[in-house]
């Protein structure tokens, strides 16, 4: 009884790992200037938690495997969030970027005007929460229509720009192009909307209007780090490839080399140059700093690639 006991136990704790990573602002690369507190969620349930060091790290123990939701916050503010992996089978570690949200010094508590303007109003208040829970409930259609309801009579890019995120998940992308114009007409130096037209973009091939939009954005702040990345994307895709890779370098050296993202773009212009050991070398690093990459098919796919060209070579 003992000896299986013992065995049970055992097994137990071989399905236990532990994630290590970081937390740096895009700005310039740095740590949080105050400690957060980094959560890892489970079916919507904080599962394990911990506080950044001065630099940045955290470190979480016996976890148990499986896929959690990974933010970091400050109070009750959610900055950040992603997906991971924790896994017994393999070092595990996770990089969170804390986005520049708009051009000009500004921190996470910082607000605008409109934000102000926007948190004293009730009933568009009222409108965003009914949103967010039907979001939560997969109804993303009348989600929309609340943001529609909340953009005909507010001026916050804020509006627009969330408008335009459910337009792309609901497949609307000649819409979500609009809605993330608006907020850029609205408020120029709103970043995020750059970000997120870029990336629609980027999934639906448009190379060229990616290059024009990031060289906007670069415009506006010549030191953002995500302008550089999407721009490195789109300059890829035109076959510019000398382009691509400055652009990309650019990104990394902006975060002082703690981006995981640059490091993949590399990846793939090294390897467009059938210059294996550069691919690989890159590939490495970003799968370092961001291990549950290996679960994702394209992934998978590359290295079996870079393997192969290794092996050729």
């Amino acid at each position: 009884m003992l000896s299986l006991l013992s065995t049970l136990l055992m097994l137990a704790v071989a399905q236990l790992g532990s994630l290590e990573g970081y937390v740096f602002r895009e700005t310039d690369g740095g740590p949080p200037r105050r400690p957060l507190t980094v959560e890892l969620i489970d079916q919507g349930r904080t599962r394990y938690h911990g506080t950044t060091r001065s630099d940045g790290a955290f470190e979480f123990s016996k976890v148990r495997d499986g896929r959690y939701t990974i933010r970091a916050r400050f109070g009750d503010f959610i900055i950040v969030k992603d997906n991971v992996t924790v896994t017994s089978k393999r070092k595990n570690f996770a990089v969170l970027m804390l986005p520049k949200r708009r051009v000009g010094v500004q921190s996470f508590r910082t607000v605008t005007a409109d934000q102000l303007e926007a948190q004293s109003d009730r009933a568009l208040q009222k409108k965003l929460r009914q949103a967010f829970g039907l979001v939560g409930k997969g109804d993303l259609a009348g989600a929309a229509q609340l943001y529609e309801q909340a953009v005909a009579s507010g001026t916050q890019p804020g509006l627009w720009d969330a408008l335009g995120v459910l337009y792309v998940k609901m497949g609307r992308t000649t819409e979500a192009y609009h809605a993330f114009e608006k907020a850029i007409e609205q408020d120029p130096k709103y970043l995020f909307s750059y970000a997120h037209l870029g990336t629609a973009y980027l999934e639906e091939g448009q190379y060229e209007d990616l290059v024009r939009l990031a060289k906007r954005a670069l415009a506006i702040d010549p030191k953002w780090l995500t302008a550089y990345s999407l721009l490195a994307e789109g300059q890829a895709g035109v076959r510019n490839i000398e382009g691509a890779q400055q652009s990309a370098q650019t990104a990394s050296e902006l975060a002082q080399g703690k981006a995981p993202g640059p490091y993949l773009i590399l990846s793939k212009l090294r390897w467009a140059r059938r210059d294996c050991a550069g691919a690989r070398k890159y590939m490495d690093r970003y799968l370092e700093l961001n291990t549950s990459a290996r679960d994702r098919p394209e992934i998978q796919k590359s290295l079996e690639i870079l393997q192969a060209c290794g092996a050729a070579h």
